[in-house]
């Protein structure tokens, strides 16, 4: 599970510059009780020598601050529970989300992607037909890595005379979800946030960006 994640990251990353969202020809009144899959998340942690390496204790946060605000926000997003498995069935479900994320952004359109079986099953199972999956993707700096980066791109702008200056980035975000219908076997809804300079870890933050993947599709943006 985790070398397909961390392919997906790499890919994740690329292009996109756009957030506008993709979706079926399901009217969107239709798209109503949904059940929600446990959030992925990947959040590295940037060292020494700039070198990064997955962080379980960032990624385990970001995961639970976001299944927090699903829970939380449940009439929001038209939301109805979260979908609870065991932890091999949830690697496998981790496995079909990233895939379909992935073969969504790649194709940008819907049209000609399947529902994965994994998936299909266990909403058919619970009479589910609509089910939410969530991917979060970022990095962090260690405190001292990033006042280290800081000080290298005060001397690059000394020593080129201020022509050129560097700009560390300390962290950064990016949301990914989808909405797949068992009914019609296909995904309903897909949508990518942009990438942001900000916390992967930052409970507002998190906030903010969940509203982007979602307004004006499962709620009215109100200015």
């Amino acid at each position: 599970m985790k070398k397909i994640l961390f392919l997906t990251l790499a890919i994740l990353f690329q292009s996109c510059v756009t957030n506008k969202y993709l979706s079926s020809s399901t009217p969107i009144d239709e798209i109503l009780d949904i059940g929600y899959f446990e959030p992925l998340a990947i959040i590295e942690l940037i060292k020494k020598d700039n070198k990064s390496e997955a962080s379980d204790s960032l990624s385990i946060d970001s995961k639970q601050k976001i299944d927090s605000l699903l829970s939380t926000n449940r009439k929001k997003y038209k939301i109805k529970e979260r979908i609870t498995l065991n932890k091999k069935i949830q690697g496998k479900v981790e496995n079909e989300i990233s895939y379909l994320i992935q073969s969504a952004m790649r194709k940008k359109n819907l049209k000609g992607i399947k529902l994965t079986p994994i998936i299909d099953s266990i909403l058919e199972s619970r009479i589910q037909r609509f089910g939410l999956g969530v991917l979060a993707v970022g990095f962090g700096r260690s405190k001292g890595n990033y006042v280290g980066q800081v000080a290298k791109s005060v001397v690059v702008g000394v020593l080129t005379l201020g022509l050129f200056i560097p700009v560390p980035i300390k962290s950064n975000l990016r949301l990914f979800s989808i909405i797949v219908d068992s009914k019609k076997n296909e995904i309903s809804f897909y949508k990518a946030t942009l990438l942001i300079e900000k916390s992967p870890n930052n409970y507002f933050v998190l906030k903010s960006q969940l509203d982007k993947l979602y307004e004006n599709y499962l709620f009215k943006k109100y200015n």
